[in-house]
C-alpha cells in the first residue's frame, strides 16, 4: 500500500516529524524557530558568496583548531552545531554565521569542518551567510 507523499510533509515543507519524533504541527509556535534550527529544516545556505580567489579563506581559520579549546560544550552546543553544519553544508570554506539558537558564531574551516569561533574573531562580512531563509 503506497502512502500519500503529501502527508509526510509539514506546512513549512519540511518533514512531518521532528528529529525527536514529534509531529511538526504539535511544536509550539514559540519554539519552532529553535526546533527548525536544531533539525536543519532551513537547509544549506543559498547565499552567493565571492569565490576563494576573490575573497580568500580568512587566515585565522588556518591557525585556529576547529575544535577550539574554549568552545561551548554540552547539549546546547551539540544541538547548535547540528544546525550550523546543516546551514554551512554546501557553502565555501570561510563562510560563517551567527546562530539564531544560541547567538554563537560558527564557521566553515578550510578542511570543510564546521567549528565555533570566539565572538571577538572578525571575519569578512562578505562571507557571512544568513542563519535562516528569508520569509516572504
Amino acid at each position: 500500500m503506497s502512502k500519500n507523499k503529501e502527508s509526510n510533509r509539514a506546512s513549512d515543507g519540511g518533514p512531518e516529524l521532528t528529529s525527536a519524533g514529534v509531529p511538526w504541527s504539535e511544536v509550539p509556535e514559540f519554539a519552532r524557530v529553535h526546533v527548525a534550527w536544531i533539525d536543519g529544516r532551513h537547509g544549506s545556505a543559498q547565499s552567493l558568496l565571492p569565490p576563494v580567489d576573490v575573497v580568500p579563506v580568512p587566515e585565522i581559520l588556518y591557525k585556529l583548531p576547529y575544535l577550539h579549546e574554549h568552545r561551548p560544550t554540552g547539549s546546547k552546543a551539540m544541538l547548535d552545531v547540528v544546525g550550523a553544519r546543516a546551514r554551512l553544508r554546501d557553502v565555501r570554506p570561510g563562510a560563517w554565521l551567527i546562530s539564531p539558537y544560541s547567538g554563537w558564531k560558527w564557521a566553515k574551516w578550510p578542511s570543510g569542518d564546521v567549528g565555533w569561533l570566539p565572538a571577538e574573531i572578525d571575519l569578512p562580512e562578505t562571507l557571512r551567510v544568513a542563519a535562516l531563509n528569508d520569509v516572504q
